[in-house]
C-alpha cells in the first residue's frame, strides 16, 4: 500500500470515519484530488479507472475474493472458499442451462400477478422503496418456487431471503472482518440466516422430487429438480436457489423505484415508453435509469494474493472498493453524463468508453439474475407507463441511501389509473 496517494486520516483506521459519514461524496472528491487508485486506509483502496475495474472483476475467484459477509470467522471463510470452485462449475452448468428457459415461462405469471398487485394499489399512499422491494422480492420467490401451493412457506422463503440479505449487508458495511480478533455478530446472524434459508429450499427441494414432473418446468425448482439422482444433486439444486436469492434480492425493486421516479420527473417520458410497441426505447429509459441510479453502487473485492493495480503493489487480504455510480457519471467516459437521456442508448455502437457500464457487475461473478430483473423491470416499467400515472415529490427533492444497495428514501407515492388511449403523442 505504500506509494498510494489518499488522505492522511488517523492512525491505524485511515480516513474510514470520513468515508463512513458519506461514502460517496468522499470517493468523488478523492478521486478528484489524488486519481484512479486511492487508499482509504491500510487496508482499503479505492479504484476508479475502468480498465483497472475489469481488471479486478475478470480476475474475481482467483487473484481476488467476494466477501458476502457470511465470514463470521476462519473456519467459516475457509469452508466458503473452498465451495467456490464447484459453485461456478454448478452456476455455469445448471443456471445458464435452465434459468434462461424459466424466465421466460415466469414472465406470464408474473405480467398477471403485476397487473393485480397494481390494481391494488391505485388510489392510495404507500412508500415508494419499500413497495417496489416487496413486490419485486416476492417476484423473484415466485420465480424460484411459485409451482408450491402452500402461501405460508413462500412467505418463510422470501423472509428467510431478506434476513439473509439484511445480515450479511451489516456485516459488510460494519467492517468487522478488518481486524482478526474483532468481535462479528452480524456476520454470526448471516450464517444463522443463511442456514435457515438452506434448510428452507432443501426442504422444499425434497418435497418436490417424488411429485409428478410436469411437461414444463413452472418454477427454477422444476426445472433444477429434473434428473436429480443423488444427495450431491439435491445439494447442487439448493446451492444454485440459495444464491438466486441472496443475489438478486433488493436490486430489481430499488431500481424500479429509480425508474418510477423518472417517469414521474417526465410524463412525456412515461407516454413514450406507453407507445412503444417494439420495447426498444423502453430498453433504453431501463439503460438509462440503471447507469444514473445502479442499485449494486459499490462492488467490493478482497486480494487473495498480492497484486499489481495501476503500478501500485497491493498486499494480500486489502479490500478494493469499485463504484459503478461513479463510472456511470464520469465525463472522461460518457457523454453528459449528469443528464437522463435514453437517446443515447439508440444509437449505433455503445455510448460509453470500454467497461464503463457495468449495472449487473462483470468478470466471472456477473449477476446469474441480470436477465430475470430485466424481464421484471420491463413489464412492469410498460404496465406503469401504459396504466397509470405517479404522484411523487421532485426528483431533485429525494434522499439516497447508500447503506447497502442506492436506493430512494422515504419517498410517498400515490398510483393514479389513466386511459393513455386518450392523450396525444408527445415526442420525447
Amino acid at each position: 500500500m505504500r506509494g498510494i496517494p489518499g488522505p492522511p486520516g488517523q492512525w491505524l483506521i485511515g480516513d474510514v470515519t470520513a468515508y463512513q459519514r458519506d461514502r460517496l461524496g468522499w470517493l468523488a472528491r478523492n478521486r478528484d484530488r489524488y486519481g484512479d487508485v486511492v487508499r482509504l486506509s491500510s487496508g482499503v483502496v479505492a479504484v476508479h479507472d475502468p480498465e483497472l475495474v475489469h481488471q479486478v472483476l475478470a480476475q474475481t475467484n482467483g487473484a481476488y475474493a467476494v466477501d458476502s459477509g457470511l465470514r463470521a470467522g476462519r473456519r467459516e471463510r475457509l469452508a466458503r472458499e473452498a465451495q467456490v470452485a464447484e459453485w461456478m462449475a454448478v452456476r455455469r452448468d445448471i443456471w445458464h442451462n435452465v434459468a434462461d428457459q424459466i424466465t421466460h415461462l415466469h414472465a406470464e405469471r408474473f405480467t398477471a400477478r403485476m397487473a393485480h398487485d397494481l390494481a391494488g394499489l391505485a388510489g392510495s399512499s404507500f412508500d415508494l422503496t419499500e413497495t417496489c422491494r416487496r413486490l419485486l422480492g416476492r417476484a423473484l420467490t415466485d420465480f424460484c418456487a411459485g409451482a408450491d401451493g402452500d402461501p405460508d412457506r413462500l412467505d418463510a422463503l422470501a423472509e428467510a431471503a431478506d434476513n439473509l440479505f439484511g445480515s450479511a449487508l451489516q456485516a459488510l458495511l460494519s467492517h468487522e472482518g478488518r481486524v482478526g480478533w474483532w468481535p462479528r455478530p452480524h456476520a454470526r446472524e448471516a450464517v444463522r440466516a443463511n442456514h435457515r434459508l438452506l434448510d428452507l429450499l432443501g426442504e422444499l427441494v425434497r418435497r418436490r422430487l417424488p411429485l409428478a414432473r410436469p411437461e414444463k418446468p413452472r418454477d427454477l425448482v422444476d426445472g433444477l429438480t429434473a434428473g436429480i439422482t443423488s444427495e450431491a444433486d439435491v445439494n447442487r439444486a439448493v446451492s444454485v436457489l440459495r444464491s438466486v436469492m441472496f443475489a438478486s434480492h433488493g436490486v430489481p425493486g430499488a431500481a424500479q423505484a429509480w425508474i418510477a421516479l423518472r417517469l414521474a420527473e417526465r410524463p412525456e417520458l412515461a407516454a413514450a415508453v406507453a407507445a412503444d410497441a417494439e420495447g426498444r426505447y423502453l430498453a433504453a429509459v431501463i439503460k438509462e435509469a440503471l447507469r444514473l441510479h445502479p442499485p449494486q453502487w459499490l462492488i467490493t473485492r478482497t486480494t487473495a494474493q498480492p497484486v499489481v493495480i495501476g503500478g501500485h503493489d497491493i498486499d494480500r487480504g486489502v479490500e478494493v472498493l469499485l463504484c459503478p455510480y461513479l463510472l456511470h457519471r464520469d465525463p472522461r467516459f460518457w457523454s453528459e453524463p449528469e443528464r437522463f437521456d435514453p437517446d443515447r442508448w439508440l444509437g449505433a455502437g455503445q455510448p460509453h468508453a470500454r467497461h464503463a457500464y457495468l449495472p449487473f457487475g462483470a468478470g466471472p461473478r456477473f449477476c446469474p439474475g441480470s436477465l430475470l430483473a430485466t424481464t421484471q423491470l420491463t413489464i412492469a416499467t410498460k404496465m406503469v407507463a401504459r396504466d397509470y400515472r405517479l404522484e411523487l415529490p421532485p426528483l431533485p427533492a429525494v434522499q439516497a441511501t447508500t447503506n447497502g444497495l442506492l436506493m430512494p428514501e422515504s419517498v410517498s407515492a400515490r398510483l393514479v389509473r389513466v386511459d393513455r388511449s386518450r392523450e396525444p403523442d408527445v415526442p420525447v
